[in-house]
């Protein structure tokens, strides 16, 4: 296969992962708070539920990105992505987890992932990788912002899993893609090259993403 048809092949995998670990919460577990902790400190974490919300989010901006085919200049690629002043954007991306389940119960956050999910899935296979359309950001190439989507699904991913004390469920696939954009995504934000304590990937992805605490003060590159 060619790179993109791995990326969206990996895609698919990670995302049935967090599905299938969405659809084995309990009760209790979707209104379990998850690890992470909001820029503002006097605000909640999200819970489960409202993490399914930002999945629903953050995966279907592929499929904004497929619906409007534009011809310009590409502004970001898979790493770049996730260089943004967090200041201005984690605030927005935190209150709008909450107006996409306003109103929803989990069943129906099950039933909306599934469809994102699949649709998202479905769609980039019907589309050239050299397709551009809007990346939140900037104009993107759609092979660049699949790749972004899998580091999005396995950390994400383990948010789903650390709140509810399960393992990861990334695949070895997804966790290579995942380290290299971390890598990459180092080396532009500041001097490059992982800790020598980090060599495991799923290690430093923890790292770089915050989920893990770490001494190197480069550290985390995203949160």
């Amino acid at each position: 296969m060619c790179a993109y048809e791995d990326a969206i092949a990996t895609l698919e995998v990670e995302l049935d992962g967090v599905e299938r670990a969405f659809r084995g919460l309990s009760a209790d577990h979707w209104r379990t708070p998850t690890l992470l902790q909001p820029l503002d400190e006097r605000k909640p974490p999200w819970t489960l539920f409202e993490l399914a919300g930002h999945f629903s989010i953050s995966i279907g901006l592929a499929r904004m990105l497929m619906a409007d085919p534009q011809q310009g200049q590409v502004g970001r690629d898979r790493v770049s992505f996730f260089i943004f002043p967090r200041a201005e954007v984690a605030p927005v991306v935190y209150d709008y987890a909450y107006t996409i389940v306003e109103g929803k119960t989990p069943e129906q956050m099950l039933d909306v992932l599934h469809e994102t999910f699949t649709k998202t899935v479905q769609e980039s296979r019907s589309m050239p990788p050299d397709t551009v359309g809007p990346g939140y950001y900037a104009l993107m190439r759609l092979d660049e912002f699949i790749s972004s989507r899998v580091l999005e699904a396995v950390v994400h991913g383990m948010d789903v899993t650390d709140a509810i004390g399960r393992g990861s469920i990334a695949t070895p696939e997804g966790i290579a893609v995942t380290a290299a954009i971390l890598d990459d995504l180092l080396a532009r934000r500041t001097v490059a090259g992982r800790p020598e304590d980090l060599a495991d990937d799923l290690a430093w992805i923890r790292a770089a993403s915050g989920r893990a605490e770490h001494p190197d003060p480069r550290l985390p590159v995203i949160g």
